[in-house]
């Protein structure tokens, strides 16, 4: 017997009317009717209920319906499926959610977060350079050249120097290599994402745009002391500001 026809012979021996049942079960009499004509079947929970309203074993309930029984374990196969799938969407969509929070936050601080950040921009700023002839001691970076032998060395790397992107002004604090530069180009063109810098090449001072010169020193001894000064300055306030960029208004213009 299939189940419409169970579920019609138990509820009338149950002295039951369909909206009876309905109230028992909290659906509509109309589910009844559609349950009882065979045009739906209930869910594996409101069998589990029926059973007990009907006063009738489950297995009673659903012997020799093997159609529906398939039907049923369908559902409960596609169910379970879509359920895992929720569960990967919700965890992709938080592993997106978290990957761009922290994408868009922790920038500036890490080359190698920078490299692949694919929410910042590759630039190309200028800086000033010291030379042998401009350097001062604390330009230059100690180099073990032997077991037990060191020399200072220019531009390996240069630390901390002054990058204008733009003719606003606006500039960071960039680490890089380069060796030492030539003397009639004291000046590199910068290519960088973030902090991480990705190529450098030495160009003369008419080789800058001249939007940018006129954010810029062409003596880099004004530069020196810069970042220091920067660090201290950030201690001496309150809170965690810290600006990553700044803008350079050199009050120059040629």
């Amino acid at each position: 017997m299939e189940l419409n026809e169970q579920l019609k012979k138990y509820r009338q021996q149950e002295n039951l009317t369909q909206k009876q049942l309905a109230m028992k079960l909290n659906v509509s009499d109309k589910t009844i009717s559609s349950w009882e004509t065979n045009r739906t079947y209930p869910d594996i929970s409101l069998l589990i209920n029926l059973s007990s309203v009907l006063n009738v074993s489950l297995d009673e309930l659903l012997k020799g319906d093997t159609e529906t029984v398939e039907k049923i374990d369908k559902d409960l196969k596609l169910k379970k499926t879509y359920k895992h799938l929720l569960i990967v969407i919700g965890v992709l969509l938080v592993i997106v959610g978290g990957g761009y929070g922290f994408l868009s936050q922790y920038q500036y601080e890490n080359e190698l977060v920078d490299r692949f950040n694919p929410l910042l921009k590759t630039k190309i700023g200028y800086a000033a350079l010291p030379t042998e002839k401009t350097a001062i001691d604390s330009d230059y970076t100690e180099m073990k050249v032997g077991p037990h032998e060191k020399k200072k060395v220019l531009g390996s790397p240069f630390k901390n120097m002054v990058v204008t992107d733009d003719s606003w002004g606006t500039s960071s604090f960039l680490t890089f290599y380069t060796g030492l530069p030539p003397v009639d180009k004291p000046y590199v063109m910068v290519e960088h994402r973030g902090i991480y810098v990705s190529r450098i090449n030495f160009v003369d001072w008419e080789s800058i745009p001249r939007g940018i010169r006129n954010n810029m020193f062409k003596d880099y001894s004004k530069y020196r002391g810069m970042y220091s000064d920067y660090k201290k300055s950030q201690k001496s306030m309150k809170g965690n500001y810290d600006p990553k960029t700044f803008v350079m208004n050199v009050g120059q213009y040629d």
